[in-house]
């Protein structure tokens, strides 16, 4: 049925699909890939799912209000007839972002779009980059691990990056509200599978890359060409990229040297680069002071955060301040009142006990994590960790062998066990451990993290790693409620009472 006369909130069919499908000159007043949510006059896309199909949908869309429906006619056979118009898209659910993108009006092209991708860091650098821009009179939004939004945070449904639908509807209310740049986490599992598609980035940030999502991509050579997509299929103005690794080596020449380097080794070779390049620095109980050089010149900027890795995520955010003409000084001055993000070496604030709760959920975040914390510990440096189900089942003991060599004191629980068994979890954890005699196994995370804090002294540093910002623990398709920060909290409190 055609509207003849559409109004502002319309939106012609042929125009969302042009280049896709031919579609009819009929207008929708919104867009919905999930049935439950169709609302009259609404475009409803139908995608396969991961248990069934949208278009197995198609009754309930149509009895809800649908003026059209657009079902991906790669992945399912078309459809019974219906009274209204029905469109077949061949790999519709890659184009999702694209059709989303005009829907919402090209939010991105309004805004700044800043993407962050890497195995770690990307959550800090993110939080770091929209503090200093809303410092410096930029109001900045965020779309990441923590959630989305620009003073507060919307939960997004634990998705570092959200479904396509979503992130250009999110740009859209960002560009309404008065955001001028928008930093956007974005993972390998988005760019696999469309997520950012339609999205105009205006910079991207590589962080680093190691091991992860292996159960998911298969080898490290696909997780990389994965995350490069970022940099050679969306084809950002500017390129930041932390060239500490071989990976970050290779898609620095993958980009043409089209790109900013940045570095923590004073040996880093520039060549034709821009370049962002720590000289040195030194530590202190606050953090760290650091000496850089950079094509914009030499300074000096403090960074209040514990660890190197700090260091170089901030090193990666002072460069794209440069970049876009931010005055040096202004920049570094800039970093110097940050604040970790919750759940990235969040320091609880207790006097009985020093406390970091980390989301360190990969062997090399872990390794950083406790590297970060030994030079601030005065006494015995303990670690809690697990694993998590249903994911890459090699990293176990890689982390085990890591706690074992940095931490003094070892406590293996569990995570987010998912649909597999904790105790085959934490027997994988404990494969990777040469002395088990070491090793404390306790099984409720509750009573693991109540353990710690009740058997150290006040002059110990407790890492407790894994979950880091997450307010659930998911067991057999269950979230329960449950947070680190607030278990670690009831445990120095029942503490203080004991000791009354």
């Amino acid at each position: 049925m055609s509207l003849s006369a559409p109004n502002v909130n319309q939106h012609s069919l042929s125009k969302l699909m042009e280049g896709f499908a031919n579609a009819p000159e009929i207008f929708v007043s919104g867009i919905t890939s999930d049935s439950r949510k169709v609302k009259s006059g609404f475009l409803f896309l139908a995608c396969k799912g991961i248990s069934s199909h949208g278009i197995d949908y198609l009754k309930e869309a149509v009895k809800a209000g649908a003026s059209a429906v657009a079902w991906d006619s790669s992945t399912s056979i078309a459809p019974n007839k219906t009274d209204i118009t029905l469109v077949a898209v061949d790999n519709l659910f890659q184009h999702l972002g694209e059709i989303a993108n005009r829907f919402y009006k090209n939010p991105s092209r309004n805004l700044k779009t800043v993407g962050i991708t890497g195995t770690n860091g990307k959550t800090t650098t993110a939080w770091l980059l929209k503090q200093c821009l809303n410092s410096l009179d930029d109001c900045c939004a965020y779309i990441g691990t923590l959630g989305s939004g620009i003073d507060e945070l919307t939960d997004n449904q634990g998705m570092t990056t959200p479904a396509a639908l979503e992130l250009h509807s999110t740009l859209s209310q960002f560009v309404k509200t008065g955001a001028k740049t928008a930093v956007i986490e974005v993972s390998s599992h988005a760019l696999s599978q469309g997520r950012v598609n339609g999205v105009q980035f205006d910079a991207g940030i590589f962080t680093n890359l190691t091991q992860d999502h292996l159960d998911y991509h298969g080898d490290m050579q696909t997780y990389f060409e994965t995350k490069s997509k970022l940099f050679l299929e969306q084809n950002p103005k500017i390129k930041i990229i932390n060239v500490d690794s071989e990976y970050g080596i290779k898609l620095t020449e993958q980009c043409s040297y089209d790109a900013i380097i940045v570095s923590s080794d004073p040996k880093t070779v520039t060549n034709k680069n821009f370049f962002l390049i720590i000289k040195s620095f030194s530590k202190n109980h606050q953090g760290s002071e650091v000496f850089f050089s950079s094509s914009w010149g030499e300074g000096v900027f403090k960074i209040p955060l514990p660890g190197n890795f700090n260091i170089e995520n901030a090193a990666l955010v002072l460069a794209y301040l440069l970049a876009i003409g931010i005055d040096l000084k202004r920049a570094c001055n800039a970093l110097s009142s940050v604040k970790a993000p919750s759940g990235r070496m969040q320091k609880l604030l207790t006097n009985k006990r020093t406390i970091y709760v980390d989301y360190a959920h990969t062997p090399n975040a872990l390794e950083s994590a406790l590297k970060a914390l030994r030079p601030h510990c005065l006494g015995k440096l303990w670690c809690v960790f697990g694993c998590g189900g249903d994911r890459d089942k090699g990293k176990r003991p890689s982390m085990a062998k890591i706690a074992e060599q940095y931490a003094d004191r070892i406590v293996v629980t569990s995570d987010n066990p998912r649909e597999e068994n904790s105790i085959s979890i934490i027997e994988d954890i404990l494969s990777g451990i040469k002395n088990k005699n070491t090793v404390k196994v306790i099984e409720d995370r509750a009573l693991a993290i109540n353990f710690v804090i009740s058997n150290s002294n006040k002059n110990d540093t407790i890492l407790i790693a894994g979950k880091g910002h997450e307010a659930y623990q998911e067991i057999n398709r269950e979230r329960q409620p449950f947070s680190d920060t607030v278990q670690a909290n009831l445990a120095v409190k029942s503490l203080e009472k004991s000791n009354d």
